[in-house]
């Protein structure tokens, strides 16, 4: 009966951030800049919450927060919209990820972590990117209702998880943590940036399907050849598919840079999983989307135009030069109290 009830808790607050990434407003690279710049400061503010006053009641504030901005979409402003979805999301995400952590941990299955987390977000893109396209006030509205209702629920939830040790020194001092957050934050704004120019295509919600699809060779990757092989590949990709779109500049050269920007996501959040504690992906997350904000407004500018692709596709190289630091099994980390 336990393990029934936390499985229902761990479901409906997957559905939470799902609701979330389905009330953006991809359609426009600043929109989605802003998203991602109020993001990032509200996870600050998540992280110092959730060890304050406890998950339950942090997810429950931030799906408020969140029902307010997908009502405001209903208006048809998406910059204020998604800002408060940033902020929400921020908030929801810091605790979300400490609860499933630990639900699967428990569950003996954290090998699955990263299919968790980066199949959320693929999906999440896939439906925002929809929404985006049909731009209907009923659907926001939907939207506004499904958050209240599960704000509500989680409020009264039994189930309590506040947990400790989650300081952001963790992530910052240890050095393979740092370099995570680094790649983490590169991948982020490459995808949700090719999406956002995928979305303008005809049929531009399937070619986004590319980006949680790509999980699949993921697996087989690193099942076969592990992660530090796997990751060098996957960068390669990136870099390769970057030039296609520079030469050709067509929806299927940016497919292919949102698959590979989705499977080095993928891969790093398997390290993660592999060298540290659930609680501890909390400090490490925001470390790497506080690096992802500042980097996605160059990245989304430098996609905006044709040369952009050359110039970030060639940079993306030189991670693979801070693999040389990364060992498998990296460093051992301190363990969350």
């Amino acid at each position: 009966m336990g393990t029934l009830k936390y499985s229902a808790y761990g479901i409906v607050t997957l559905a939470g951030y799902i609701l979330f990434l389905a009330s953006l407003r991809l359609t426009n690279i600043a929109a989605g800049v802003l998203f991602i710049a109020m993001f990032t400061l509200s996870q600050l503010i998540g992280l110092l919450l959730v060890s304050r006053i406890g998950a339950g009641d942090t997810l429950s504030i931030a799906l408020s927060i969140g029902a307010v901005g997908s009502f405001i979409h209903a208006l048809n402003n998406s910059y204020i919209g998604n800002s408060l979805l940033g902020l929400g999301m921020g908030l929801y995400f810091m605790a979300l990820i400490g609860v499933i952590g630990i639900i699967l941990s428990s569950s003996g299955l954290i090998d699955y972590i990263m299919y968790v987390y980066s199949g959320l977000f693929g999906v999440g893109l896939v439906i925002g990117v929809l929404s985006s396209v049909l731009n209907s006030s009923v659907l926001f509205i939907t939207i506004t209702v499904l958050m209240l209702s599960l704000s509500f629920y989680l409020s009264l939830s039994s189930i309590y998880f506040k947990p400790r040790g989650t300081k952001l020194r963790y992530a910052v001092t240890n050095q393979a943590m740092f370099i995570i957050a680094v790649f983490v934050s590169f991948s982020l704004p490459y995808m949700v940036s090719s999406a956002i120019l995928l979305s303008k295509y005809w049929l531009g919600s399937l070619y986004v399907l590319s980006i949680p699809l790509s999980i699949i060779p993921v697996h087989l990757m690193v099942k076969r050849w592990g992660l530090s092989y796997s990751l060098r590949l996957s960068i390669i990709m990136l870099a390769a598919s970057s030039i296609l779109t520079y030469i050709f500049n067509n929806q299927f050269a940016l497919i292919a840079v949102a698959a590979s920007s989705m499977m080095i996501y993928s891969i790093i959040l398997q390290l993660l999983a592999s060298i540290s504690s659930p609680i501890l992906y909390m400090p490490t997350l925001a470390v790497a989307y506080g690096i992802s904000s500042v980097l996605t407004i160059p990245i989304g500018l430098a996609l905006g135009i044709k040369v952009g692709y050359l110039v970030i596709g060639l940079m993306s190289l030189l991670l693979i030069l801070l693999l040389k630091i990364i060992k498998e099994p990296v460093y051992q980390v301190p363990k969350a109290n």
